[in-house]
């Protein structure tokens, strides 16, 4: 939802500032799924993977090309890191863990202790399965940053073709931004900007909509993180939440005509749920979103933006 332009410009540069490079992009996910090749294949559907899994399509830890970055959907089973089953006892299927590209093994090595510093322990290290000298650490930040922050290296990544559709925003719900904000920023990321825009046209599923969230926006590289406070309801904001708790909402695309991508994606199994617009009709800076459920292969809400041009 949501007014971008200005949002991006008011974001905080000393906190930037801060940040080595590898955290200005995410480069993979780590997505807790039952059933890998289940949601590859609804994926597909949509053009969101449009290549080869990295490794075997019917195991219980899949990568993929995805949107313009890697996912690894993981099933939470003994033989994979307690954290995924952790997770899905938590939360359900969904994303847990955004990953940043680290160039070196001692780039790694530097933001453990840098965190450490800042006081937050390593949750989880390990290998990607099948990926020859790779590396990961997932650090403990979601008890209050309210999700997963990771790094990887991975000594060859296989080439990535330009995405059929490529990921607008990453957007996170919580009960207070706030707190949230201050936690992100003792780590040397963004303080929020808060805004809580005018929203019309609002529809809940098939009724009018009566809903409102307050939103904090930090960006620190290429993609905008939403944060999403919800105010009232009822509202896809509060459903998330009642169901998975605080954490990974939605992931966005543009996308050129919002009414026919939300009946394509109908068509395909992953329903409306929500919609409104933003701005002055058929004025710059106008706008539409629209929110389709994806939660049956992945426990997250699809985002479709429009733009006015």
């Amino acid at each position: 939802m949501k007014v971008f332009q200005a949002i991006f410009l008011i974001c905080a540069a000393p906190a930037v500032a801060q940040l080595p490079a590898m955290y200005e992009n995410v480069d993979r996910m780590f997505w807790v799924v039952d059933e890998p090749a289940a949601a590859i294949a609804g994926w597909r559907t949509v053009g969101a993977i449009d290549g080869p899994t990295l490794n075997d399509a019917d195991s219980h830890w899949v990568t993929v090309p995805f949107s313009g970055i890697v996912i690894d959907f993981v099933k939470p089973v003994a033989k994979n890191p307690r954290v995924f089953s952790d997770f899905r006892k938590r939360h359900g299927l969904g994303i847990m863990a955004l990953l940043h590209h680290a160039p070196t093994l001692d780039a790694i090595d530097a933001q453990v202790t840098l965190m450490k510093s800042r006081g937050v322990s390593v949750l989880n290290t390990g290998a990607i399965p099948n990926q020859a000298g790779s590396k990961y650490v997932l650090f403990d930040t979601e008890p209050q940053g309210k999700y997963v922050l990771g790094i990887a290296y991975v000594q060859a990544s296989a080439a990535r073709k330009t995405p059929v559709r490529r990921i607008s925003q990453y957007a996170f719900v919580a009960r207070d931004l706030s707190s949230v904000s201050d936690y992100w920023a003792k780590l040397g990321f963004p303080k929020m900007s808060f805004t809580h825009p005018p929203l019309w046209d609002l529809k809940y599923h098939d009724q009018p909509g009566q809903f409102d969230a307050l939103l904090g926006w930090q960006r620190h590289g290429k993609v905008a993180y939403e944060w999403i406070q919800p105010l009232t309801g009822p509202t896809t904001y509060l459903d998330h939440m009642q169901k998975h708790g605080e954490g990974v909402h939605h992931i966005a695309f543009q996308v050129a005509n919002i009414e026919d991508e939300s009946a394509e994606w109908t068509r395909k199994g992953f329903p409306f749920q929500q919609s409104g617009a933003w701005g002055e009709r058929d004025k710059k800076g106008h706008g539409r979103f629209t929110y389709q459920d994806a939660h049956k292969i992945g426990g997250i809400d699809i985002e479709l933006l429009w733009n006015y041009r």
